[in-house]
């Protein structure tokens, strides 16, 4: 059996007639105008975010901040508030969350985030790294990262530059 098949039966998705082996969401999927332009073949447009230096996946280093080029992102990929921001990232203490060396972040500015997201944080107001937030109550919070050879960083006086939302890669 088709693995499509009992969203089908259940009105969820519904097959393209012009392309085979292709389904489409339908309206029971709570899709909007956007989507449903997409679905037509007008291409939404993408979201320019500015490329603004490097970070750190390690040891944090020195922040620069110039804008090196705009990245076209399809907003699919980017939650619907801004704005973004990107960095390329520099080390390995984040390659238990998927994010690799040479990896661009996406990054949605704000100074405020969550238990356990994945944030760009100004350590020291000079240097700059990516790191998981922790908050350990008593303990405080922590920038931790997720490679076992780097070790957890105070998040006490560090800035929050905002909340990673995506992981560009080259292949």
């Amino acid at each position: 059996m088709a693995a499509g098949r009992p969203l089908e039966r259940a009105g969820y998705l519904q097959r393209d007639p012009h392309r085979p082996r292709v389904y489409v969401l339908t309206d029971l999927m709570g899709g909007d105008d956007t989507a449903l332009a997409a679905e037509e073949g007008e291409p939404t447009a993408p979201v320019l975010v500015p490329l603004v230096g490097q970070i750190a996946a390690g040891v944090p280093i020195t922040a620069e901040e110039h804008v090196e080029e705009l990245l076209p992102v399809p907003p699919t990929l980017l939650p619907a508030a801004g704005p973004f921001f990107a960095l390329k990232v520099c080390g390995d203490s984040m390659t238990g969350a998927r994010i690799l060396d040479g990896d661009t972040v996406v990054v949605r500015a704000t100074q405020a985030a969550d238990h356990g997201d994945i944030v760009a944080a100004l350590v020291d107001e000079t240097e700059a790294t990516v790191k998981r937030l922790h908050h350990g109550g008593r303990g405080g919070s922590w920038l931790v990262p997720a490679n076992g050879n780097y070790e957890p960083i105070p998040a006490k006086g560090a800035l929050i530059l905002g909340t990673v939302v995506a992981v560009l890669r080259k292949v």
